[in-house]
């Protein structure tokens, strides 16, 4: 009887710190937290509804794939990337985003090609709304619902690890993007739907070449917009 409880608080543990990390890590890749902020287990314990322990063994996880970053006074922050590093995740990203892309042409059903349509269309709209959260909180379902249609579990881990590290260090530009329209605002909905249709046709070439064109493009507006005085 004392080994069966046992293996329930196992269980149960195991679920908790599932549940902080996968919480923290949808933070990371929705660009809901940028560069620079900082936070502590408690804020974080309290947002995701649990106690620290689980948040700790979440942050920990996190630091070690460098998507988080731990202060000598047990803060907690989004670590910053040197021009280095976010052109080199920058050129992985556009390769196995690309990859995946072509996979999902050749995978994807109608019900999955739907959803895109769907999705592609609520991240125009609420950008059209000036609605930075639900940009990012739809922009992100649209991209892993590809990603997912790749059918890829290793694709879908690498991609994952290098958007957790680059996202928070494209909200600022996304708000740039929102807020004053310039010309790729329009490009950009363009190449989802260019995508979304490329995939439904099941033609992977184009479905590489789409994603990759639209990554350069976003990775020079997001450079253009760091470049900025502030």
């Amino acid at each position: 009887m004392a080994q069966a409880v046992a293996a329930l608080a196992r269980v149960e543990r195991v679920t908790l710190n599932g549940l902080a990390y996968d919480g923290l890590k949808r933070a990371l890749l929705s660009g809901r937290l940028e560069p620079g902020t900082t936070l502590t287990l408690r804020q974080l314990a309290d947002e995701l509804g649990t106690s620290m322990m689980p948040v700790r063994e979440a942050v920990t996880r996190l630091a070690a794939e460098n998507a988080l970053a731990v202060l000598p006074n047990r803060g907690i922050v989004v670590p910053a990337l040197d021009a280095n590093e976010a052109a080199d995740i920058w050129e992985q990203r556009i390769r196995l985003e690309g990859d995946a892309s072509a996979r999902a042409a050749r995978h994807a059903d109608g019900d999955t090609v739907s959803r895109l349509r769907e999705l592609a269309a609520a991240v125009e709209s609420a950008a059209h709304a000036g609605d930075l959260h639900d940009v990012l909180e739809r922009n992100s379902e649209f991209q892993w619902s590809i990603y997912r249609a790749a059918q890829s579990r290793v694709l879908l881990q690498l991609i994952e690890i290098l958007r957790m590290q680059s996202v928070p260090h494209c909200t600022a530009a996304l708000r740039v993007l929102i807020g004053e329209r310039p010309a790729y605002f329009a490009r950009s909905f363009h190449n989802h739907s260019a995508l979304v249709e490329a995939i439904a046709r099941g033609d992977a070439a184009a479905a590489r070449r789409i994603k990759q064109t639209d990554l350069k493009e976003f990775r020079d507006f997001v450079n253009e917009t760091h470049r900025r005085p502030r």
